[in-house]
């Protein structure tokens, strides 16, 4: 079955720009982090261990909270990958679960969208009875 999308060439031209810019931003967010662990890890392989060396652990929830910050960039990097290369296909804008157009205004705030306002609000938000 054949669907027509309902974006013009020129949504879909702002939306490929749109995640290429947010994609090149994501891949400079990784890049500190992966530095800002990396120069974690320097200091703490220089530091000479003793017994009073960062007894609330400090240091080791900064590893932690950057290690999870990257692990969150790339996740969002591999959704606008996804979406980039979704972007020209047919079904594009389409609801995984509908099938209906997910929405111009959706997708150009998250263009790496793949439900409708709806459908995104019908998991957890509806089980909780938050009205959509």
């Amino acid at each position: 079955m054949s669907i027509e999308n309902p974006m013009s060439g020129s949504d879909i031209d702002t939306l490929r720009q749109i995640l290429i810019a947010k994609r090149q931003r994501l891949v400079q967010q990784v890049a500190e982090l992966e530095s800002m662990h990396s120069k974690l890890l320097e200091v703490l392989v220089q530091e000479v261990p003793d017994d009073e060396h960062d007894p609330d652990g400090t240091t080791a929830f900064e590893r932690a909270q950057i290690r999870s910050f990257a692990t969150d960039a790339r996740a969002r990097l591999a959704e606008l990958d996804n979406a980039l290369n979704r972007v020209d296909q047919e079904g594009f804008g389409q609801c995984v679960e509908c099938k209906k157009p997910i929405g111009i205004e959706r997708l150009l705030a998250l263009p790496e969208s793949v439900r409708c306002v709806s459908c995104s609000a019908s998991g957890p938000a509806r089980r909780l009875g938050w009205k959509t």
